[in-house]
């Protein structure tokens, strides 16, 4: 008998290479987004996480410790590590569904997408492993130190394809590279479902054209949903752009900045928890 997460593993690995054009396809065809938001979309809300290094300011974060979110100087991966510690259950995946699918050659496809809330309990332990919140801060370091960047939400289609039940069980954080994340078909959906993946609160990036010498690192396989393209000085399609710090990390010139607000982790924190009670038993 063929187990439900072996056979969808294996549909996904099939099928992940057609996104675009399917993508493209519901674009074309206006009863289809209709049906998946319905199916895959309803209700979800993602975060794209700037990574840490994208921002001028840094705070050591003590694990088993409540940070306040009032402070100006907290990391992006704040958001994270908070619901973290609220949560009552962590799931990490041994793998990416992602590079795995898409034989990634530049990044670790052993760094999986952490899950958080009840709906864990029901993940096939074929796929991964129940962890501490210890375990589960450890796996966010250790993606953000390989070089990859983190969204966090509610994405339904977590809950269809891994068989957790009511989406509002399922926390979904993912550690994304720039060659091989579902969302890079983002720019391709129908505006409607494209916008449920969306920046941090808060945060905003800003561009200096004086400073850049039009070298085009930031545009060569840097971002993640291609919002740069380079003539003689790098530009930015600020409708695609999610803000994930890739460019600004990468700029030899640092011609490219994020600014974050005092109040950004908090907001952002505010935003999720709505989405699943990571408390619940």
């Amino acid at each position: 008998m063929v187990n439900f997460s072996d056979l969808t593993v294996h549909i996904i690995k099939r099928t992940f290479n057609t996104r675009f054009f399917l993508a493209r396809i519901c674009r074309k065809i206006p009863p289809l987004p209709i049906l998946v938001d319905k199916l895959f979309f309803e209700g979800d809300d993602i975060q794209v996480i700037p990574r840490d290094g994208s921002v001028s300011h840094s705070q050591n974060i003590e694990i088993n410790r409540q940070i306040s979110l009032n402070e100006d100087s907290v990391l992006p991966s704040q958001v994270l590590k908070d619901m973290i510690v609220k949560s009552q259950y962590h799931f990490i995946m041994d793998f990416c569904i992602c590079r795995t699918s898409n034989n990634c050659k530049k990044y670790s496809p052993e760094l999986g997408c952490l899950f958080l809330g009840r709906g864990v309990l029901k993940i096939s332990t074929k796929l991964g492993r129940i962890v501490t919140a210890k375990q589960a801060l450890e796996h966010v370091e250790e993606c953000q130190k390989a070089g990859l960047v983190h969204i966090i939400g509610r994405n339904k289609i977590d809950s269809v394809w891994l068989n957790t039940g009511p989406k509002e069980d399922l926390l979904t954080i993912c550690h994304c590279c720039p060659c091989c994340c579902l969302w890079k078909i983002a720019p391709e959906l129908p505006d409607k479902l494209g916008e449920v993946f969306s920046s941090m609160e808060g945060v905003r990036i800003i561009y200096d054209e004086e400073l850049c010498n039009g070298c085009g690192i930031c545009a060569d396989g840097t971002c993640f949903v291609d919002a740069i393209t380079l003539n003689e000085k790098a530009s930015r399609d600020h409708k695609k752009c999610r803000i994930c710090g890739r460019c600004v990390e990468i700029c030899p010139k640092k011609a490219i900045k994020i600014e974050m607000k005092g109040e950004a982790v908090k907001k952002s924190v505010e935003r999720i928890e709505p989405l699943v009670d990571v408390r619940s038993e």
